[in-house]
Formats: C-alpha cells, structure tokens, sequence
C-alpha cells in the first residue's frame, strides 16, 4: 500500500524487532514487503525453533541458559528474564538505530516479558520506542488476557508510544467462518501495514518533509497511540476518505481528542489540490485537542496508483472508563466550518466496509476492503488436517528442532 521513494545517505537508521511467537511472524511477513534499506528487521525469541523459521537476516535467541532454547512456556517472569540474560545484546542492537519499533503478542511468555524490558532498555539508552502488540482472542482464555493486560501496562509505563490491536476485534471484522490459522494470519497482516506505514513515514523524502525529529516530537507523549490509513480513487469524496480514517474497527477504543500529538502523511499524485490538503489539516485539527502538536507531510509520487494516500497516528491516548458507555450515535456540538461539521458528522454515520459499529471516535486500519480475496480455496487450511499431517511425520534425531517447544521441554525433564 506505501510507496517508496529513493533512499537517501541521511535516512534514519530504523530498527525492528519482533519479540516471540507473534513478532517473529509478523518479521517473517515484513521480510517479505518492500522496505527501505535503513530499515533491519530483527527476530527475538526464546524458542529455536521458532527462529529456524524466520527468513531476516538478523536472528537474536535470548535466555539460552535460563530456557534451553525451548521458550517460555507462556510464563512472562520467564520471558522477562530471558531478555535480562540477553541485555548486551539487546543493547548493541538498539544502540546501533536511531529509532527502535517493537512488536509481538501480548499474553504469551516471551512477548509479554521481554518487550517492556526491551522499551526500558530503549529507555535508558535514550533511544525512541514505539510498540506495536496484539492482545488474546477471549477464546484464549482469562490467565492469557490479566497476563497481557499486565503486559500492555508495563509496556506503556516504558514506550514512548503504544498501538494495541485486540484478536476479539477480529472476529466481528472477518468471516465468522474464517480459519483459526487464517485468522492469526489475518493478525499478523495488520501488525504488518501498521508497520510498514510507521518505517516508510520516517523513511520517505517529501514535498513536506516528516523527518526523524518531527516523529519523535509527536511520539514523546507517552501513552497509548492508534493508527489510521484510507485511500482515496479519482473522484471519491475526500470528506468520506478523511471519516474512513478516523474509523476504528480493529484497535481498541480511545478517545481521539485526547491525543496529546498526531502526525498525519499525505502520499499524492502531482494533481493534489491545496484545497485538498488543507481541509484535511482542518478537520483533523478540529478532532483533536486546542494543545495537540500536529504535523502534517506531504510526499508527492506522480505514479501512485490512487488519487491519495491518508495516514494518521495519534499519540499520548487516554483510554477512560467512561468511554464504553459513551452513547450510540450521538453526535459532538459543533463550532466547525461546513466542510469541517460534515466530516463530523460523517465520523458517526458511515458505516465501515467491514459491517463493524461505526461509532467509535478514533483512528483505524485501512476500512478499505480489498477487492480480491486475501486467500484462494486452495490455499485456506484446515487446521485439522494440518496437525494430523504434522503429527504422522516421522521424527529423527536430527529433525529435533521440527518438535514443538512444549513436547522438548517434556522429553528434556523425561516426562
């Protein structure tokens, strides 16, 4: 969805880790895209197994005394004290980026209790960090969810900004008879264009430039932070393109006036019109708060296959209590210009391509569904089938690393 411009010798030196299960799927896809060049994709884990299996060039196993190679066992202590083992690594790695990008699944054992360790490290070495991390589908259970809520609140206390993406908003936004193995995909997907969109803002060279300094200007009000995209073809109306961005049907709820920053990256062809632009700085600026620093860039690709690209991130989120009662429908007294009150309006009476409430007063994921399937029939798995398959394979001696983490820790204690 991001188009690159040619790199420059100055661009930023942009580090990604992905920490667990989660976050080394979500390299694995990453690894996959079209990134810059200062852009490193880094793999953490406990687990060997796991790492054999990602395809980034730079593959960090931490805790191999405390865990044998064999993960955490969804403990976080575990994982929180694998990374402890691995601090000096860790930190070259950091210490080598100018800006560091952390992401995984919040729940597990090593996600859930390296990554705060790894933002305190970022912390210490005064470099920025931004996390992007799922929480559990409901389904996952209770100890999962109070393990990754626990997860989320230490992360926040030491990011400088944190996106959270819940599993369960999944299940409303996909078919209901969608795969498991699908749906973490699909999981994954989505921590990949929040990934991608956030490198290539700092990345890019543009008409109106976003660089390193304006990022972290924005980021450094710590809290929680959402992300949005929508795309606009010729002769869409760009008042329902800016309400497409201010929807949310994937990321948990906040509250986006008040967001204490915002940046917002404008990719257009050479046909934009000033007009265009600044109503799309009006109507953000009436969203958010009178003292919210925004800083909005411009990057001009003639040969974008679109008319434009919108892309906002909102930073220093509060997530009160009040909000899940907020009523339904109910629009905000408005002071605004026309063009400004429509797009209000629009916030509560589009309805989002995915068929999910539209009342939510916060940024999104691309609403835009895409045109062609995400999978054929081919290729949609059966999870059944898949683990009957993997478990008639014959295993050897050398295959050691194909058997699940759970069963090598089992046969290790000789359970």
């Amino acid at each position: 969805m991001f188009d690159l411009l040619p790199n420059n010798s100055h661009a930023p030196k942009i580090s990604v880790l992905g920490v667990g299960g989660c976050g080394c799927n979500t390299i694995n896809q990453l690894s996959k895209a079209q990134l810059a060049d200062n852009v490193q994709l880094i793999a953490v884990n406990t687990d060997a197994q796991s790492l054999t299996m990602c395809e980034c060039s730079v593959r960090l196993q931490i805790g191999t005394e405390i865990t044998k190679g064999l993960g955490a066992g969804a403990k976080p202590h575990k994982g929180f004290e694998a990374a402890k083992e691995s601090e000096a690594e860790l930190k070259q790695h950091i210490e080598a980026a100018d800006i560091v990008f952390i992401t995984g699944g919040m729940g597990g054992g090593t996600g859930t209790g390296a990554m705060p360790f790894i933002a305190s490290l970022a912390k210490e070495l005064s470099k920025p960090l931004v996390a992007v991390v799922t929480t559990p589908f409901s389904l996952e259970g209770q100890k999962r969810a109070q393990q990754a809520k626990n997860g989320v609140d230490e992360l926040i206390n030491a990011a400088d900004a944190v996106i959270v993406l819940p599993n369960d908003k999944l299940i409303d936004a996909l078919d209901k008879k969608i795969s498991m193995v699908n749906a973490f995909y699909q999981s994954n997907r989505i921590l990949q264009d929040v990934l991608q969109g956030l490198t290539t803002t700092i990345s890019q060279s543009g008409l109106i430039n976003i660089d390193l300094n304006d990022f972290i200007e924005v980021i450094s009000h710590q809290g929680r932070a959402a992300m949005g995209v929508a795309r606009q073809q010729a002769n869409d109306d760009l008042q329902q393109t800016i309400a497409n961005a201010l929807q949310n049907p994937l990321l948990e709820k906040i509250e986006l006036t008040q967001a204490k920053g915002a940046i917002v990256s404008v990719i257009a062809t050479d046909n934009i019109e000033l007009s265009q632009y600044n109503l799309i700085g009006a109507c953000l600026q009436q969203q958010l708060n009178a003292d919210a620093m925004v800083i909005i860039g411009l990057t001009i690709v003639p040969e974008l296959d679109c008319e434009l690209e919108l892309m906002v991130i909102a930073t220093g989120i509060e997530t009160p209590a009040h909000l899940q009662q907020t009523p339904a429908n109910q629009p905000v007294a408005s002071h605004s210009s026309p063009e400004v009150a429509a797009i209000e309006r629009d916030l509560h009476s589009v309805p989002t391509a995915m068929g999910i409430d539209s009342n939510i007063s916060a940024v999104v994921i691309d609403t835009q569904v895409d045109k062609k399937p995400r999978f054929e029939p081919s290729e949609l798995l059966n999870l059944h089938d898949f683990l009957r398959q993997k478990s008639a394979v014959a295993i050897t001696e050398e295959d050691e690393l194909e058997i699940p983490a759970y069963s090598r820790r089992a046969k290790l204690s000789g359970l």
